[in-house]
């Protein structure tokens, strides 16, 4: 499997019609039949790679070239989800252009061709799959709250959640960052899957429009604490980055196994133990 057909695979499995701006191939070519899939990829796991055996790299969070440096434009995915919760879309947009300019920001200052220019130098194929893979993540996320009995409690909501098996093997607990477990959860969104979490203003933005619960998969301490003030009957919980991330991978994971290829899961928290 080449290193552009992982990327098909990947987007075909999530339902994208397009390669989002922070996936594509860094250093193009046949990926081998053992893999090495990292969540981060630096110089130091392309070495890894090497002393392993592997013969092709797969990242999950953009290691470099343009899908690092396109990073923020996959955060408008954000104004898409508000909007399929009934938001209205000049408003969910003007959220997410906030969060845009600043990760715009922060993407120009990477030194964007650093772990690419290693993977050439080792002739090993590179390619980052990021949003495909947490669509995936998302998905089983909002099955879960879908499956919800009426009326259900924030805290029966974080039960679901801390059900699914990549949720229940990790280090991280899923948390109430703001409410009550006996609060009812209410209208509940997913919101994740479009490049990282929407802090405070895509939270802020969901709030004033029926939304009762938020769903990240972090979150930062000052954006709750503004959260808190702002919306003290709303709910925000957060299911753990690494272990959202899995939720996602494994399912890939599991495909590329099917197609006979070996994979070796570097910081992957795996979906059963055994």
């Amino acid at each position: 499997m080449t290193a552009k057909e992982a990327l098909e695979l990947a987007c075909e499995l999530a339902g994208l019609p397009e390669v989002p701006a922070d996936s594509g191939v860094l250093v193009p070519g046949n990926l081998g039949e053992k893999i090495l899939f990292a969540i981060d990829v630096g110089v130091a796991e392309l070495l890894l790679a090497r002393e392993l055996g592997a013969s092709g790299v797969i990242a999950h969070h953009p290691p470099g070239g343009l899908p690092r440096l396109g990073w923020h434009e996959v955060l408008w995915r954000h104004a898409e989800l508000l909007i399929s919760y009934g938001v209205p879309e000049e408003e969910a947009k003007a959220a997410v252009e906030e969060l845009v300019r600043e990760f715009s920001a922060r993407d120009h200052t990477a030194n964007y061709d650093h772990v690419p220019a290693a993977a050439r130098a080792l002739g090993l194929p590179l390619v980052g799959i990021h949003t495909p893979l947490d669509e995936l993540g998302r998905r089983r996320l909002a099955a879960a709250v879908e499956n919800l009995p009426p009326g259900a409690t924030l805290g029966e909501l974080v039960e679901a959640l801390g059900s699914l098996p990549e949720l229940v093997n990790a280090a991280t607990q899923v948390e109430i960052r703001l409410g009550d477990p006996a609060r009812p959860a209410g209208n509940v969104a997913v919101l994740h899957g479009a490049g990282t979490n929407g802090g405070y203003p895509v939270a802020a933005c969901a709030f004033r429009h029926g939304i009762d619960t938020v769903i990240y998969i972090h979150c930062s301490d000052g954006a709750v604490r503004r959260l808190a003030q702002e919306f003290p009957g709303k709910n925000l919980v957060v299911v753990g980055h690494i272990a959202a991330d899995s939720l996602g991978i494994n399912p890939f994971l599991a495909e590329l196994g099917s197609r006979g290829l070996e994979v070796i899961p570097l910081d992957v928290i795996p979906g059963n133990r055994g």
